[in-house]
């Protein structure tokens, strides 16, 4: 099953054909999923591909939920007709068997950006218009009943317009409350001055206690990064190799109190 933007409906012929897209893209990151960047008849394109581990999770996706390429393209559907940045949706594909789903796509424009991992490294005058700026588009998004699940910095592409995110198979539709925003940003990489001025300003910007709203911050920073430290056995820093090239290192220990 294939379901195309009309607007790239003369690429239907190419896309009918994921793997084929995969072989001849080239692979910037591989875990849970798979992701490539290949061009199409001059389009250049992303193509993220979602595997599944057991039978029963194929056969949950293939007839009780909708599978992960299928809610990338209604969320990023959703999220672009409420006015937020996100790559323009292309396809999604499912290949069935009566067993349940075998695999399934979803491919996007290619959207360039840097990614907010540049952010641990950085002292607060450097990036202060950015968090403000990040402050407003969080706020912005849970006001307007937006929760992208993954609210981490490789999710987040900081681009010329502002902006855009990425990584949207993970989302809920409800009232977000100013705990539960602030919560979904505690895996952000950010040294403290600046989360404090992120928490303020979100806080300021929904109506909220600004010093309430950075204590509740400060909090659910040092819970998230106590728990990632222990699960994944580290002691101070981390570091990520960005799919540029670039390498960035986060002294997540000044989160932990």
């Amino acid at each position: 099953m294939i379901v195309i933007n009309p607007t790239y409906e003369a690429l239907r012929a190419r896309l009918s054909t994921p793997e084929e897209l995969v072989h001849s893209g080239t692979l910037i990151h591989k875990g849970r999923n798979e992701l490539y960047v290949t061009e199409v008849e001059g389009v250049r394109l992303c193509i993220k591909c979602f595997g599944f581990s057991n039978r029963l999770k194929r056969f949950i996706y293939r007839y009780l939920r909708s599978s992960k390429g299928e809610r990338a393209w209604q969320n990023s559907m959703r999220l672009r007709a409420a006015g937020f940045a996100t790559p323009e949706p292309v396809a999604y594909i499912q290949e069935n068997s009566i067993w349940g789903i075998e695999r399934s796509y979803y491919i996007c424009l290619y959207q360039e950006g840097k990614t907010l991992y540049q952010w641990g490294e950085q002292s607060l005058e450097t990036i202060r218009e950015g968090v403000m700026n990040l402050a407003h588009f969080a706020a912005g998004l849970h006001d307007a009943r937006l929760l992208l699940c993954d609210f981490t910095p490789g999710n987040i592409l900081l681009s010329p317009q502002g902006f855009v995110l990425v990584d949207t198979n993970r989302m809920r539709f409800k009232p977000v409350s100013d705990r539960e925003g602030l919560r979904n940003m505690a895996g952000l990489w950010l040294s403290p001055e600046a989360a404090s001025l992120l928490a303020r300003t979100y806080g300021a910007l929904r109506d909220a206690n600004p010093e309430q709203c950075e204590k509740w911050y400060a909090a659910d920073r040092s819970h998230f990064w106590k728990r990632f430290a222990s699960r994944h056995h580290l002691t101070d820093s981390i570091t990520h190799h960005d799919l540029d090239g670039s390498q960035y290192t986060y002294d997540f220990k000044t989160t932990i109190r």
